[in-house]
Parts: C-alpha cells; structure tokens; sequence
C-alpha cells in the first residue's frame, strides 16, 4: 500500500522550519506543542528520515532530506488550497436569485454591489423586489436564493441584520386629532411591515382608521402623501431624505426589524458569504 503524506502534517513542518521553533508553529496553527511534535515524529518514521536539525531542544533548520521534503509541502500545500477555492468559485453558468424590498434599492444599493462584485466578479446576480411577505414565501419555496426582508421585531426564520426607526409622515390636517374621525392611510398592500407597524400602533393607541390609498411601490406612497390623500409610516431615512412633513398627533410607532434568509438546502458557498456581505452593508446604515 503506498504511503500518503498528511496535509495537516506537512504545514506543520512548513511551519516549524519557517519560525525555527516547535512552540510558535503550535501557537500559529492552534494546535499543541505535543501535537506537532507527534506529527513530525510519525512523519519521519513513514519518510525513513530525520527532517529537522536541532541543538539543544531548538530547531535549527530542516536536514537535507527536509528541505527537499519541504519544497514538495509547499507544493502540495498550495495546490490544495487553489483546488479547493476553485470548488468553491461559482460557475460562470451559476447564479444567484436574491430578493429585496423595493425600498431597499434605495439604501445604498450602488455601493453594496460594488462590494459584492469586488469578491464576486464573474457571479451572475438576479436582483427581485417585492412585498416582505412574498419574499419570504418565494424563500420557503426556493424561488430565491436570499432575500432581505422587513419584519415587526421577532425571533422568526431569519437573521435579524438591522433596524429601521419609523415615523409618521403627511400633511397635518389628515393626522390632526378630529373628534372621531379615523385616520386617512396611505399604505403599501398587505404583507409589508410598514403597513403592519401603522395599523398596530393606531389600534394599540384605539384611534380609528381607514385605508385612503393602497399602494405597491414607494413613488406611488410618496406622491398620494404628497397631494394629501392621507399619511404613511415610514422608515426616518425615507421621509428626511425627501424632507417630508411630519404628521402629527399620531401613535408612537415600533422600529421595524430588517432580516435576512436564505433558502433551505441551498448548496452555493456563495450564496452565505454574499449573504454575509449584504448583512455587514446594512448593519453599517
């Protein structure tokens, strides 16, 4: 049967010839002292040869035979290390399907790819917007890779990458406490969070409401806020960005959670660290 070198083994060696020294090779590779050392002591039993000098219970320098020994470790070494970041390079055929909320493409969406494609640069990206609650489901159903979606704060499926505070925005006199009048909304459909936190403050508050404008992109909220049909809630960014009016006299209302998932069983190691790039983007505001 022939013999098969240890990878694990020959970076230790690799290591101790470099440092000159047992301990620190231990410290760099996080293993024991005694650990390594066995290492090298079965390593120059299967090789027939002494492969390190020492004086003294110090490393001086590989022998001879371990130097040569050395010159194919690095080899070796190398070689398993672009073998196996070419296993995990996506294809050029592959492509990752990731879903947004239409608003996110707002949040700084340039320099997030930027980011992206720097470590990622021949990945093929399919960029989807939608309502949370169908990025979730197109998530569960495998639809989609990833996807950032809103939620009010919770401990469901999800990681919680970061949180948007919101605000009530509008024209004063839609939001001004009139007797019993319920308050005109302006809203995107259901299964945004956005609509999820307005209604649960107004109800937790027992103001009465009523939906004025139902919406499914942010340009058509923001113009039906705009001429007067009612207010919104949204995210602080949003409003100040557009140096929008607040509205008044209304419910404090719950910062709404953002949250990223990816699809179950989805085998791309691209896909987690992409993932990861996004979370750190957000996390950042």
């Amino acid at each position: 049967m022939p013999a098969t070198l240890d990878l694990d083994t020959l970076r230790a060696l690799i290591a101790i010839a470099d440092l000159k020294s047992f301990s620190r090779a231990a410290e760099q590779l996080g293993r024991s002292q005694s650990a390594i050392s066995l290492q090298i002591a079965r390593l120059e039993t299967l090789t027939g040869h002494a492969l390190l000098q020492r004086s003294r219970g110090r490393v001086i320098g590989p022998t001879a035979r371990g130097a040569e020994l050395i010159m194919h470790a690095r080899q070796m070494v190398d070689l398993n290390a672009r073998a196996v970041a070419a296993m995990r390079r996506p294809l050029a055929t592959e492509r990752i399907r990731i879903g947004l909320p239409a608003d996110a493409l707002e949040r700084g969406l340039s320099s997030m790819l930027r980011d992206i494609r720097s470590h990622y640069p021949d990945m093929q990206l399919a960029w989807y917007t939608d309502l949370s609650a169908q990025l979730v489901a197109d998530l569960e159903q495998g639809e989609l890779d990833l996807a950032v979606f809103k939620r009010m704060p919770s401990n469901g499926a999800g990681a919680g990458i970061g949180a948007e505070p919101m605000a009530w925005f509008g024209h004063s006199k839609a939001s001004a406490a009139d007797g019993d009048a319920p308050v005109p909304l302006v809203l995107f459909a259901p299964g945004c969070a956005y609509r999820d936190a307005a209604l649960r403050s107004l109800d937790q508050a027992g103001r009465d409401w009523r939906i004025a404008c139902e919406v499914r992109s942010l340009a058509t909220l923001l113009a039906a806020v705009s001429a007067g049909l009612g207010c919104t809630a949204l995210p602080v960014r949003i409003g100040a960005g557009r140096t929008m009016s607040r509205a008044r006299h209304l419910p404090e209302l719950a910062p709404v959670e953002l949250a990223l998932g990816i699809a179950e069983g989805c085998g791309l190691a691209a896909v987690r660290a992409i993932g990861a790039l996004i979370a750190r983007h957000y996390a950042q505001g």
